[in-house]
């Protein structure tokens, strides 16, 4: 039996469709039926692939049923085969004409029957089988149809002598030949490819790819003008089509439109190397210009400058007035700076308020002094931004290619080092690099390792400063002093290493040290019975952590010091910098009972108003009124003023830098109570101090 075949036996005659049946059993599905007024109802229901209809049947004949399903599409493919006891060929001719395919006479001849049956359905079941067949290869064409047709890229393929077969969507999109009009047209008709520099025609690589029956990848740089004269940049490759016997039928080109690609490579590129807020070159590609500076003035024996400048003072600009005006002056230099770049000159944006001219010129040319007045000035026109006039000023710091560096490194270093050399100058200053000026760096260098090293194995040395009463000589506190070793058993001067402790960062960890040492020794001292206030400073760089008051707070649980027994020094500039700031600081500190003193009272703003808002406890006489007051009627006029002020105020006053015994007793006389300098004592280590303030005291690890 033939695996899924339905046989469908219409006949009026019970006792043929019984036979039939029994003939044909193993042939296929067989189904009955006696009743032709059901034939078409049943022929739909059951969809037979081979129907054995009667001719002759009352109410419905067979000719009825042939008539019915001749103009029903849905039975095309169905095999009808007729049964008639007439022989008249009139009557198989009709039969014929209205889709039937074979006879069958009556009376049946059952074995010549199955026969004829049989090979109907074997004819049948290769007809289902094609049918499948060409069914799933449409399907599988269709699905590659539908792939190539989606896919981004275009797609074009010929016949062997390079004509179109077929172009999907992209490829007439990007071609503006639709495939209709583009179909058998040679290749090179329909894509017109050149040298997207030259402009010269590039051979298709399709037509290379035939001829060589090899894949070809399309030239480097090359355009697709479309009919229309668009223009795309494309890349892809071409490779001949071979049939099952290797036999060359045809190519296909696979193409892309890489335009938007190569559009966005280069602004990456552009962005990779440009400053964004001002356009100009950044760090990245002034390293390059630097390079190829070198290379030629290497080559030509010539000189290359750099000329390293930074805005003065930006930082207090941008903290002031935020980051938004900060942004629109560095555009404003920027864009200032600008006017100098030409073919030689490069003009950069290293980063933040720093900029960079690199400059070539000859050997025996000229100094850059005309270039850099006309940078300083241009860099010092008033502009208005954020509604305010602004005035701006620069350091400066030049490096010399060959005279005093031989790389790209060191040229940026040195200017950098000369820029910092003129910033602790004037505003508008500008510095070359020199050997001094390294000898200078180099010992900065050595300075900052010594700190870090220190810092690192906690080993700073504090070292503490006694105060008075100037009336009945007690010692009445004392202040710490941060104290750095040399290689030498001696000390760096304080001034050496706190600034580059500000400028690293390093003096949040240098001023906790200081102030965690500080608490212990006080701390020492009143478990001895000497109970001792110990002040310690705190620069305005410290003054800006927003960790200050925890950290305090901190190293006094930690140390188990009473705040009553510490005070903390602050200079005016760290008050008036962030006046909000500082004032919710202060109140913070002073909510803990740590005393605050304002230390170098009258260089700096003096303001009374401050001194009545901030919670202060104690004002410090600077010592360089101290020093003159004897001598200049000035300074001892202020010196006066700020000791009624104190008092008014309710306030401590401490005169430091007394060093002569007319100067403690003039401060006597005007009513300042405690005073410090080298001729009451002068910074002494823990041990000596502890001497000093009990001979007898043994050192107790305990704290250490």
């Amino acid at each position: 039996m033939v695996d899924n075949c339905t046989i469908l036996i219409i006949d009026d005659e019970e006792i043929n469709t019984l036979q039939l049946e029994h003939a044909l059993e193993d042939v296929g599905n067989i189904i009955t039926l006696n009743d032709s007024t059901q034939a078409l109802e049943l022929i739909h229901k059951a969809k037979p692939d081979v129907l054995l209809l009667d001719l002759e049947m009352p109410k419905i004949s067979g000719f009825d049923i042939l008539q019915e399903l001749q103009f029903n599409p849905e039975f095309e493919q169905l095999r009808i085969i007729v049964i008639t006891s007439h022989g008249d060929p009139q009557i198989e001719e009709s039969a014929l004409s209205l889709g039937a395919i074979d006879f069958i006479s009556k009376p049946l001849n059952l074995k010549l029957c199955r026969l004829r049956i049989e090979n109907h359905v074997k004819v049948k079941a290769q007809e289902n089988i094609l049918q499948n067949t060409q069914a799933a290869l449409f399907a599988e064409k269709e699905h590659l149809r539908i792939t190539i047709d989606s896919i981004a890229d275009g797609v074009i393929s010929t016949d062997q002598h390079a004509q179109i077969t077929y172009m999907n969507p992209v490829a007439q999109r990007l071609t503006g030949w639709s495939q209709t009009a583009a179909k058998g047209r040679h290749i090179e008709e329909v894509m017109k490819l050149t040298d997207s520099t030259t402009k010269t025609p590039s051979i298709n690589p399709l037509t290379v790819a035939l001829k060589e029956n090899r894949p070809v990848a399309m030239a480097i740089n090359t355009q697709l003008t479309s009919k229309q004269g668009v223009e795309h940049r494309v890349e892809d490759s071409a490779a001949p089509i071979l049939n099952e016997k290797k036999q060359q039928c045809g190519a296909v080109m696979v193409f892309q439109d890489v335009s938007e690609t190569l559009a966005m490579s280069v602004q990456m590129t552009y962005l990779s190397h440009h400053d964004q807020l001002t356009s100009l070159p950044n760090r990245v590609l002034l390293h390059d210009r630097l390079t190829q500076g070198i290379a030629r003035a290497s080559f030509n024996d010539t000189k290359l400058s750099l000329l390293l400048l930074d805005l003065d003072k930006f930082k207090f600009i941008n903290d002031a007035l935020g980051h938004h005006i900060g942004d629109e002056i560095i555009a404003h230099i920027g864009h200032s700076l600008d006017c100098f770049a030409c073919n030689d000159i490069t003009v950069a944006r290293v980063g933040g308020d720093e900029f960079a001219l690199v400059v070539p010129h000859e050997s025996h040319s000229l100094s850059l002094e005309p270039l850099i007045n006309q940078v300083l000035n241009v860099i010092s026109k008033p502009f208005r931004s954020g509604g305010e006039q602004h005035i701006l000023s620069a350091s400066l710091g030049i490096s010399v290619y060959p005279d005093d560096a031989n790389c790209v490194e060191e040229m940026l270093r040195h200017a950098d080092s000369a820029m910092y050399k003129a910033k602790n100058e004037a505003a508008n200053s500008y510095c070359y690099f020199s050997t001094d000026l390294q000898v200078e760096m180099n010992k900065r260098l050595d300075v900052g390792n010594k700190l870090r090293k220190a810092l690192e194995n906690n080993a700073l040395d504090v070292h503490y400063q006694p105060k008075y009463d100037l009336r009945s000589g007690e010692m009445v506190g004392v202040e710490s002093l941060v104290r750095l070793s040399d290689d030498e058993g001696g000390f760096i001067s304080p001034l050496n290493f706190i600034e580059y402790a500000e400028e690293t960062g390093l003096i949040f960890r240098l001023g906790e040290q200081v102030l965690e040492k500080s608490c212990i020794s006080a701390k020492r001292w009143l478990d001895a019975g000497v109970p001792t206030k110990v002040a310690v400073n705190i620069s305005a760089k410290q003054f800006t952590d927003s960790k200050l008051v925890d950290t305090v707070a901190m190293i006094l649980e930690k140390t188990q010091l009473p705040s009553k027994y510490l005070e903390l020094e602050v200079t005016e500039s760290a008050l008036i910098e962030n006046y909000e700031y500082a004032v919710n600081q202060l109140k913070l500190i002073a909510k803990m009972k740590v005393s605050i003193a304002l230390d170098d009272f009258g260089t700096g703003y003096s303001s009374l108003s401050y001194l009545r808002l901030f919670p202060l406890n104690v004002l410090k006489i600077d010592q360089s009124f101290v020093r003159d007051m004897l001598t200049d009627s000035q300074a001892l006029d202020i010196v006066s003023t700020i000791i009624e002020l104190a008092h008014s105020l309710h306030l401590q006053i401490v005169a430091e830098g007394i060093e002569t015994a007319e100067q403690k007793n003039k401060l006597d006389e005007l009513g300042c109570a405690t005073g410090q300098g080298y001729l009451l004592g002068k910074p002494m280590n823990y041990e000596s101090l502890t001497q000093l303030l009990l001979p007898s005291l043994h050192n107790n690890d305990q704290y250490v």
